[in-house]
């Protein structure tokens, strides 16, 4: 099967999927060493040596940074398939703290706006508005400079850099690498992207307005009663969720702008954030600090608790930590029990900014290395090597996993369920298994959907 249509494949089983149950692609790519549960990152405001804490516990972990990061104005995200979790130093430096060898140094300076794309691909925007892409930490310059100040960034998964512009006009602005820039005018109101970067949604207070950057299309949009505040998209693309002033949050189809869903809120919201996985909603209430949970799968609105709203806290490490800021401390509840009881407490914490990211330390995942392309070669005497596979979607729910796995089997792609290993895990619909890293690679590159390499030592979970 083509390259062209293997994408048109997916694209089809998953618009086909679109009025069904939520299938979450997980946000983050997994580390390429295996399937490894979530850690967060504890990185220090004024400078000093970054920490790692376990999810869900967050008990600390051994890993330690062997470098002092410098003081940081906010991080940017991380690429955990390459293992580097950037920042944005109070000097206008990119800065990567390297999880693997735990050293720390400096990519890019002059840089006055970043961001990290769904694929790990860091944009940069520096002081003369030039855009400079890192992908696999080597630079690339857009030959066209951005043609304006941006509130909000966003990478693409096809290489390309999404800007809204501020001011009295706003615009959504979209700039390729080889490529001079689009510009469309933008109603007010919040911003979203989707995971991919091909759709952009504005919550412009009667409407929902879609737009799809790349196509240069006319704008769609979907009629919002009840004035919408905020809009999400969910990991998958196939959902959006919309926060109003007045009424419950809404669920829509993404493709047809069907209402799917009513969520009942305790009071008017303006403010949306997801988790990595697209299990939990928080949403932010229209007046007082504190936040609201969403169980996603059930629908139910879980519990609320006191919160300061900043860029990185609140937020949820999987499977069921968040993370909130109380006083001098971070704090850890549990989504799990009723009433959303402490889980843990770090003192001092609040002070610094804190990140979860899909990556543990190799000797924490209870997983085996994956062996590189020498090491596969070697003699039938070794131990088994493990199996690769590409994930690209998964579920709490086998039934809807198995479902999209029958549908992309149908569609002839070598799909199907890798069972969790415990109970808080998700099902994952994978393809392969691969022979090798680069083949399952090559895949991922045709198929026009979030996807990230897994392996497993033993192929009999698969059903």
């Amino acid at each position: 099967m083509n390259p062209t249509t293997i994408l048109l494949v997916v694209a089809s089983v998953l618009s086909a999927c679109g009025g069904g149950p939520e299938l979450a692609t997980d946000h983050a790519p997994a580390a390429s060493r295996g399937v490894p549960g979530v850690s967060v990152l504890r990185i220090p405001r004024d400078g000093g040596v970054a920490r790692l804490y376990r999810a869900p516990s967050l008990d600390s972990a051994a890993w330690k940074a062997a470098d002092k990061l410098p003081a940081v104005e906010r991080p940017l995200g991380a690429d955990t398939e390459q293992g580097l979790v950037f920042v944005l130093d109070r000097k206008n430096n990119v800065v990567a703290l390297d999880l693997d060898t735990r050293k720390v140094r400096t990519y890019l300076e002059n840089i006055r706006y970043a961001t990290v794309g769904a694929d790990g691909a860091l944009y940069a925007v520096d002081t003369a508005s030039s855009v400079v892409q890192l992908v696999r930490r080597t630079p690339v310059r857009f030959r066209s400079k951005l043609q304006g100040k941006p509130t909000q960034l966003h990478g693409t998964m096809d290489g390309a850099l999404v800007a809204r512009l501020g001011g009295d006009r706003p615009a959504l602005e979209y700039l390729g690498s080889d490529q001079a820039p689009s510009s469309t005018p933008l109603p007010q109101g919040q911003v979203a992207s989707s995971f991919l970067g091909d759709l952009v949604a504005v919550a412009a207070d009667t409407a929902v307005v879609l737009y799809a950057p790349r196509e240069k299309s006319a704008p769609r949009s979907i009629p919002i009663s009840g004035d919408a505040r905020a809009v999400m998209f969910s990991p998958s693309g196939h959902r959006l969720y919309v926060a109003r002033a007045a009424g419950p949050l809404l669920v829509l189809d993404r493709f047809d702008g069907t209402q799917l869903r009513e969520i009942e809120l305790p009071g008017p919201a303006r403010e949306l954030r997801g988790d990595m996985h697209g299990k939990w909603l928080l949403v932010r209430p229209e007046e007082g600090d504190s936040v609201w949970v969403i169980d996603i799968g059930t629908g139910q609105h879980v519990g609320s608790a006191a919160a300061r709203w900043t860029d990185d806290i609140p937020a949820i490490a999987p499977p069921h930590t968040l993370l909130v800021r109380r006083g001098s401390d971070l704090v850890g509840l549990d989504l799990s029990a009723p009433g959303l009881p402490e889980l843990e407490r770090i003192d001092g914490g609040a002070a610094d900014f804190w990140l979860p990211i899909a990556w543990q330390p190799a000797q924490e995942t209870g997983l085996p290395l994956e062996a590189d392309s020498a090491g596969l070669a070697a003699a039938d005497t070794g131990p088994a090597r493990p199996s690769v596979y590409l994930q690209v979607s998964s579920s709490q729910n086998p039934v809807w996993a198995n479902e999209l796995s029958a549908k992309l089997g149908a569609a002839g792609l070598p799909a199907s369920v890798l069972a969790p290993r415990r109970s808080e895990e998700v099902y994952r619909v994978v393809l392969g298994p691969y022979a090798t890293r680069e083949q399952a690679e090559a895949t991922g590159r045709t198929i026009g959907m979030p996807s990230f390499i897994v392996t497993t030592q033993d192929q009999s979970t698969a059903q």
